[in-house]
């Protein structure tokens, strides 16, 4: 899927969209989106883009010729990149001082807010006003960090859960029921990603024997794959963690879209 698209669609897909819930995920290299339908967990429709040289303009351009996305859906949900974002706990965080937040947040964009309940924080994040115009009005954003996040319950007490583009990738650390660590990094290559996974294992203190869970754009034995291999032992393909149930995927890596399907957690 590196530099390609990739469209399946239900053919028994009726367009009963008022069922239905869009998700989109808008990274800073690749686009996706897949529409579920909510009462018998039906997954109709699946795009993805990979290698988008602008994602902004492929968005522009699928929202004007992608007959999926002009449909009346009763939810969209959208996950968006962006470097501008700092997590709060909750006895610091105060509503009314969003202005003060967006001082640190490197941008002059309105500013949006997402709280967790279970694990205590509140993520404050801007995104690009250009890209949110492309998107529907009704669209309830989420910062990229959050699809990863909504899974804490689903992984091992300790573990790295990692999702892949064709040409970056999302790190999440949990350890004792924390969230430890969080970032986003573009590695076109082996040797870039194994740049930042030595500076992770050092600045983390990792050890080879915690589950690594992978999805998104990895596959067993690739390049990635392999460099993963020289330091950790229990690598995982996670697969998504819903209830969606879709022929679509029969013939597909699942773990490739488990990070799309999430976000449909997200609340």
């Amino acid at each position: 899927m590196r530099n390609n698209s990739l469209l399946l669609v239900d053919p028994g897909f009726n367009s009963t969209a008022a069922q239905c819930h869009l998700l989109l995920k808008i990274t800073n290299d690749s686009f996706s989106y897949a529409v579920v339908n909510q009462d018998t967990a039906e997954i109709y429709v699946i795009f993805d883009q990979q290698g988008c040289e602008d994602v902004q303009k492929e968005l522009k351009a699928a929202f004007e010729t992608d007959s999926h996305l002009s449909l009346n859906y009763a939810k969209i949900k959208a996950a968006v990149h962006t470097s501008n974002f700092i997590f709060i706990p909750n006895e610091w965080f105060d509503e009314d001082s969003l202005a003060v937040y967006s001082q640190y947040l490197g941008s002059d964009a309105k500013v949006y807010t997402k709280h967790n309940e279970q694990l205590g924080f509140n993520t404050v994040f801007c995104v690009n006003d250009n890209l949110k115009a492309n998107l529907p009005e009704k669209t309830d954003l989420f910062p990229q960090s959050e699809p990863l996040i909504v899974l804490f319950n689903h992984l091992a007490d300790e573990s790295l859960l990692i999702d892949f583009t064709a040409v970056s990738f999302n790190v999440l650390y949990v350890k004792d029921k924390k969230v430890i660590f969080q970032n986003h990094y573009e590695s076109e290559n082996a040797e870039e990603f194994n740049y930042f996974l030595l500076l992770m294992i050092e600045q983390l203190g990792l050890n080879d024997g915690i589950p690594v869970y992978l999805q998104g754009i990895i596959n067993e034995d690739d390049e990635h794959y392999n460099c993963l291999l020289k330091y950790f032992n229990q690598l995982y393909f996670f697969l998504p963690a819903g209830k969606q149930n879709s022929e679509l995927l029969a013939d597909m890596p699942k773990h490739y879209f488990s990070g799309l399907l999430a976000l449909d957690l997200c609340g």
